[in-house]
């Protein structure tokens, strides 16, 4: 049961960083859209999500000039400052110049007319000087700013204007059927507008233009597409201007990310913690377990040992059939005590008690193992080499042994080999001059470390997957003072050992 919880903590912890890393992935795709893609989707959803507040219709109806703010000031691209000086002479004195610039003409026609306005109010007499012909026919715009017909409707006092005069005055006068709809803008926004920029940022709104005129969106109507798409339309730093907007990319809210990853985390944390106590109870409960068996079975053992020693000295005495079966009796209670022994030497404190060395040689040693499993080793080195006795824990190496050589058959393929090679070694201080290198080799392929992790994510129970495992001969041959050398293709499990 302990062990059924330590695996299924270790499956969520693994799921717990699967899920980091899957926000982690969608946040960074999220962000994968350049900016000009995103000002587009940005234009193009508030374009279709909201009504026309100036129909292009509706603006075509006036000239685009007298919209312009520039309407207001002096006209110097073409005329000169003598020009409007010469104007302004013509309209305090009221008399036609000797001579003058032909592009005045115009101009000083209109003044004379003001003139004759201004002479007319004196003796109480009102009546049109200019009518709605003469502005038809000339120039909208004053050399010295406004238009001929704000001038002269100003002169003459009226600001109830009749329609057919309306499209003869600028935007900035207030009798201009625009005039109200304008001041929403600041001139700068009126002109980018006008001129073809699409987009104008006037304080919170938002203003669009487009081919069937322009559109005014409030902040909490575009703000929230604005957050969607993370744009910034008027940060501190630009990545690109467009009209008055200061486009840039707006850095990600995080807090909600960063939220979920830290409870991951933290679950994580606690998984791990309380996988760990698991894991160091249940190696509590597994060494009280073999300490309990270790000191049981030496009664039973020592009571046994009697009765064999009873039965030797019988042993001539018994049929051929009994004798066999005595021999596997003797041979039965010897590898019990051994057992016995061994595994008390290992639960012992003292290091130097754990692992027990034997004295025996590598060749008879390696023979006994082999024959076991009904297979050959060979051997590289020099063949005297071989018979070398050599102090070893047998024991504990012989179980490695058996495990990787069982692990080969069973889940390895073809043909399993053990190789086996005395190397020298560079002499250092501390360090044995040679190493015992013994490699159990098939053809299969052994599974990677991605492999082995999503195995461990679902973890299934395998009746035939007996053995110590692996993880147990890396941790015996570390205890002995080596090492476990996996090799993936083909599959090579190596023990190195110093000697």
């Amino acid at each position: 049961m302990r062990l059924s919880r330590f695996s299924n903590g270790f499956y969520w912890q693994k799921v717990s960083l699967l899920l980091v890393l899957l926000i982690t992935s969608i946040s960074a795709v999220a962000n994968t859209m350049s900016l000009q893609d995103k000002w587009l989707a940005f234009y193009q959803q508030n374009w279709r999500d909201n009504p026309v507040t100036l129909s292009q219709q509706l603006l075509s109806q006036y000239p685009n000039t007298l919209l312009q703010s520039a309407v207001q000031y002096p006209d110097f691209d073409h005329y000169t400052w003598q020009d409007i000086q010469q104007l302004a002479t013509v309209s305090s004195t009221c008399l036609t110049p000797t001579s003058s610039n032909e592009k005045l003409k115009t101009a000083i026609e209109f003044e004379l007319a003001i003139c004759s306005i201004q002479r007319k109010k004196s003796d109480k007499k009102d009546s049109d000087v200019l009518d709605l012909s003469w502005f038809s026919k000339h120039a909208l715009r004053h050399p010295a700013g406004a238009s001929y017909a704000d001038r002269y409707f100003e002169q003459k006092g009226i600001t109830n204007i009749s329609v057919p005069f309306q499209n003869y005055l600028s935007a900035d006068n207030p009798a201009h059927p625009l005039h109200g709809f304008f001041n929403q803008l600041s001139p700068k926004g009126r002109d980018a507008l006008l001129n073809g920029y699409r987009a104008w940022l006037e304080k919170e709104d938002l203003w669009l233009s487009g081919e069937s005129g322009w559109k005014k969106i409030p902040a909490k109507v575009w703000q929230p597409i604005a957050n969607d798409l993370a744009i910034k339309l008027n940060g501190n730093s630009c990545a690109f201007r467009y009209s008055n907007l200061c486009l840039s990319d707006q850095k990600p809210n995080t807090t909600p990310l960063k939220l979920i990853s830290i409870l991951l985390l933290f679950g994580m944390v606690i998984i791990g913690l309380k996988s760990l106590l698991q894991r160091q109870q249940q190696n509590r409960d597994k060494r009280f377990i073999l300490q309990l068996l270790t000191h049981e079975l030496r009664t039973p053992i020592a009571s046994l040992g009697l009765t064999v020693e009873m039965f030797r000295d019988e042993f001539d005495n018994l049929n051929q059939a009994s004798q066999q079966a005595m021999w596997r009796l003797f041979a039965d209670h010897q590898r019990l005590a051994q057992l016995t022994e061994t595994s008390k030497g290992y639960l012992s404190t003292d290091k130097n008690q754990q692992l027990i060395q034997q004295t025996a040689e590598l060749e008879e040693w390696l023979t006994h193992v082999c024959d076991k499993h009904e297979i050959d080793f060979t051997y590289s080195g020099y063949q005297h080499e071989s018979n070398r006795t050599l102090t070893l824990p047998f024991y504990w190496l012989s179980l490695c042994l058996d495990n990787l050589i069982n692990n080969a058959k069973q889940h390895g393929k073809g043909e399993v080999s053990v190789k086996v090679e005395l190397l020298p070694t560079i002499q250092a201080k501390g360090k044995s001059p040679n190493t015992l290198r013994i490699s159990v080799c098939d053809h299969g392929y052994f599974p990677s470390l991605f492999e082995r992790w999503l195995t461990e994510l679902s973890p299934k129970q395998r009746p035939n997957n007996m053995g110590i495992g692996l993880s147990i001969v890396a941790r015996l041959m570390t205890q002995m003072g080596g090492r476990l050398i996996i090799k993936r293709k083909p599959t090579r499990c190596i023990l190195e050992l110093p000697l």
